[in-house]
């Protein structure tokens, strides 16, 4: 507009009215946008009408990777929400009540980084017949350029694994219980190609095929308040899976994971997480999929063994309805299955971080963690919680 009337100052006075008139709408139009983005309750920043009231409503995720195993880098998560038309229309009914049952999410993700690796993907989390069956399942491809500690060494042997991912995942209540009882099947084939720094047990060459596949039997009891971002309840369950040709892949062994979650309100402001992690594999598992120290600070399969044990604890205050900011800590061992628990060396870390209420209707809290660990500083984007 401005360029035009500075060429022709004899602009008919209907095109200037005209023109006003649409600003006018475009104006308006974009007040009515960014309502969306402002909860009717507080008059702050939230994407739950966005995301749950538009029919193309997405959330995008940044994934910022600081990863130390693969360098820094970053992509996005496209989540897209479908709630069922009871879902919305209690919702609906009361705007000032956080959801019970969590839509069903399905997304794209895509992100690289610095050392070269890279992934993408889709996935879709269901939750039927009034959370009482969840389903998770994707397909992802990967290239990622990784390290390897060989026993305990300080010198890694650095490789490049890529190839497909896909999983399913299905759990079912029990007798209208906290108890799930569940199945999951993932298959991944993969091309691994080497730069030997020491010789690694059971890798046959510096370049190799191969396909792990397993099928898993689970038991799970989830009596937390939310999905994404839980503030009070537990989360417990036990794991095994049966890897082997007769499922489809290469290697025949056993793995096994327990664990427990806890979240507890002190009071109305504090809030205290604990977390314990065990997990354990059998003989014949391959190098990539040992156990290792999952934990905010450490990289990923720095600390690596047939058997893994971690504990951690998260301690949090709530600034007012909005922020939170929290303080965590952690440590863990790795260790074989001829190597004793008290021989091993206990790993630590710890950070900090916050927390903003992003999308109120569903629970949803995001922010960062930094935190460190043995060896270095690692910065994390939290999507819900960490655990």
């Amino acid at each position: 507009m401005n360029t035009q009337n500075q060429r022709n100052k004899f602009v008919p006075l209907k095109t200037i009215t005209a023109a006003i008139a649409l600003l006018g709408c475009v104006s308006h139009s974009q007040a009515d946008f960014m309502e969306q983005f402002r909860d009717s309750k507080d008059g702050k920043f939230d994407v739950s009408q966005w995301i749950l009231d538009n029919a193309v409503g997405f959330m995008p995720v940044p994934l910022i990777v600081t990863e130390p195993a693969v360098g820094a880098g970053g992509g996005a998560a496209l989540l897209f929400f479908h709630e069922t038309d009871e879902q919305k229309a209690i919702r609906q009914q009361n705007p000032d009540d956080v959801s019970g049952i969590p839509p069903s999410v399905t997304g794209v993700v895509g992100l690289a980084t610095s050392n070269g690796s890279k992934l993408a993907g889709v996935f879709h989390s269901g939750n039927w017949k009034e959370d009482n069956i969840r389903y998770l399942g994707g397909f992802f491809g990967a290239s990622f350029n990784l390290k390897q500690y060989e026993n305990g060494s300080d010198k890694p042997n650095e490789f490049n694994m890529q190839g497909h991912y896909f999983f399913q995942d299905i759990d079912f209540r029990i007798a209208g219980s906290n108890f799930f009882v569940g199945a999951d099947y993932v298959n991944m084939s993969s091309t691994t190609l080497f730069k030997l720094a020491d010789p690694i047990e059971g890798v046959p060459s510096p370049e190799f095929d191969s396909v792990d596949a397993h099928v898993g039997v689970k038991l799970t009891y989830d009596s937390l308040d939310n999905t994404f971002s839980a503030r009070s309840g537990t989360k417990a369950g036990i794991k095994a899976k049966f890897h082997g040709k007769k499922v489809g892949g290469d290697f025949d062994y056993q793995d096994y994971h327990l664990f427990v979650n806890n979240y507890t309100r002190l009071s109305p402001k504090w809030g205290l997480g604990v977390r314990l992690d065990g997990k354990s594999a059998t003989e014949g598992v391959p190098f990539y999929a040992k156990p290792f120290i999952d934990m905010r600070g450490m990289a990923a399969m720095r600390y690596q063994a047939d058997n893994t044990a971690l504990g951690e604890i998260e301690l949090s205050y709530d600034i007012d309805d909005r922020w939170t900011v929290l303080g965590f800590a952690g440590t863990g061992k790795a260790f074989d299955h001829n190597q004793s628990f008290s021989d091993a060396k206990w790993q630590s870390a710890q950070g900090g971080g916050f927390r903003y209420l992003i999308a109120r209707q569903l629970g949803i809290r995001a922010g960062i963690d930094i935190a460190k660990g043995p060896e270095e500083w690692t910065t994390y984007i939290q999507f819900g919680g960490a655990w």
